[in-house]
């Protein structure tokens, strides 16, 4: 926040500060109204034991909601499922992104069309798209089940499935996010000096070796920025466990942030979703911040 002049007199002085409190202020209380106050409330609530349905009774037990985190098997299967999920998501949405990115910036045919169907689906609703391909992935009359019918191959359980569910709720994500990691790819690439590539085609590179000595290094802030991104969403999954499946069979879509839904509202125990909240909060931080640090490493490397 930029202070007044040393030459203002106390009239323009206070004129200046009121400004500034007329434009920043409303913010700054928004902000601290619904962010800061709900971590500070997450915080103390996580180390009660009580219930909405009795906010009288409220009982302090310290780190006990800690330890069940760490306890029980529920929780530790919520967040490795969490993970898995994460991983699934970012390994194949960067490389498929990166690809429909280079087919984007390059001159060729229905670029406008293909630019139209990526990003259609980044400006859907989630719980939009859940509904949808709760649809398609319907045992008895989906379409895509439909579809390996028609080619005589066998029927698929997709999200009723143990074995199936979480596979089939990365692929409707990687189908969902890829279209925003693309938009963000393009512009980087758009943002690459011409003549980088030309030296690089009159050296006599291939378009491989272009795109790999000289595309990919230029482009790592970006791939730093769509990695950090990527995994955050990915980590906050929520639409797809309530509206798809559930959180099962057998937890294999509990996902952190539906366990703490169902944790606070479900068996009323806000208390324990607070700690799993304060924890989750932490694992994603720290996860982002390794990430910036790895792939800025390797930048500098490059």
């Amino acid at each position: 926040m930029r202070s007044p002049p040393p030459h203002m007199n106390s009239t323009d002085k206070l004129r200046h500060w009121a400004a500034i409190v007329a434009f920043v202020g409303p913010f700054l209380a928004m902000l601290a109204l619904f962010q800061y106050f709900p971590v500070y409330e997450m915080l103390r609530d996580s180390f009660y034991d009580f219930s909405l349905l009795n906010l009288a009774k409220r009982r302090y037990v310290g780190f006990d909601n800690f330890l069940t985190i760490i306890e029980d098997p529920d929780r530790i299967q919520a967040f490795t499922v969490t993970f898995i999920f994460a991983f699934g998501v970012v390994v194949t949405v960067i490389p498929v992104s990166f690809a429909v990115a280079l087919y984007l910036n390059g001159k060729l045919p229905m670029r406008a069309i293909v630019r139209t169907v990526v990003f259609l689906p980044v400006v859907t609703s989630v719980v939009v798209i859940a509904t949808m391909f709760t649809f398609l992935y319907d045992p008895a009359n989906g379409l895509v089940n439909s579809a390996l019918s028609t080619i005589g191959l066998p029927r698929l359980q997709f999200h009723t499935s143990k074995h199936q569910a979480l596979p089939s709720v990365i692929a409707m994500m990687v189908w969902q996010q890829t279209g925003f990691a693309t938009v963000l790819f393009l512009s980087g690439l758009q943002g690459i000096p011409k003549d980088l590539e030309d030296a690089a085609r009159v050296d006599g590179c291939s378009p491989w070796q272009r795109i790999r000595f000289v595309v990919i290094p230029l482009l790592m802030r970006t791939t730093v920025f769509v990695v950090v991104i990527m995994t955050v969403f990915s980590l906050q999954a929520f639409a797809p466990a309530l509206v798809l499946t559930g959180g099962g069979p057998e937890g294999t879509t509990n996902f952190v942030a539906y366990d703490i839904y169902q944790l606070a509202f479900y068996l009323q125990m806000p208390g324990l979703a607070s700690a799993v909240s304060v924890v989750f909060m932490v694992v994603v931080l720290a996860i982002s911040l390794i990430q910036m640090r790895v792939l800025r490493v390797k930048e500098t490397q490059g």
